[in-house]
C-alpha cells in the first residue's frame, strides 16, 4: 500500500470516530450547555468549540503516530487508531473537566441554599 493511500486511510479513520463520539454526545452536550451558558449563543460557540477540538485531536495524534511509526500495513492502521482514540480521549477528559467546574459549583451553592 503507498504511504499516501495509508495515511488518507488513517486520517478517515480518525475522521469516523471522532464524528462517531460528536453524534453520541452533541444533544446532550448541547442540553448541558444551554443549561450552563448565560445565553444561547454562547451554547452554541462552546459547543462548536468542542466539536472542533474532538476532530482536531485525534487528527494531530494520528498525523504525529503516521510520522513517526513504521511498520507493516496492519500495525500503521492499528497504530492510527489507538492515536486516534487516545486523542478523543485527550479532548473528552478536558472537555469533562470544563463542565465540572460550573456543575459543581451549581451543586455547592443549592447545598448551601438549603441549610
Amino acid at each position: 500500500m503507498s504511504d499516501i493511500n495509508l495515511l488518507l486511510i488513517e486520517v478517515v479513520i480518525s475522521m469516523i470516530a471522532s464524528i462517531t463520539i460528536m453524534l453520541l454526545l452533541s444533544q446532550p452536550l448541547k442540553t448541558a450547555l444551554i443549561d450552563l451558558c448565560p445565553t444561547e449563543k454562547q451554547a452554541n460557540f462552546w459547543l462548536a468549540y468542542t466539536r472542533t477540538m474532538l476532530l482536531i485531536s485525534p487528527l494531530l495524534l494520528v498525523l504525529f503516530i503516521n510520522s513517526t511509526h513504521k511498520g507493516d500495513t496492519f500495525s500503521d492502521l492499528r497504530s492510527a487508531f489507538i492515536a486516534a482514540l487516545a486523542g478523543l480521549l485527550i479532548g473528552l477528559i478536558i472537555i469533562g473537566r470544563k463542565m465540572y467546574i460550573p456543575v459543581d459549583r451549581q451543586v455547592s451553592h443549592s447545598i448551601k441554599g438549603d441549610k
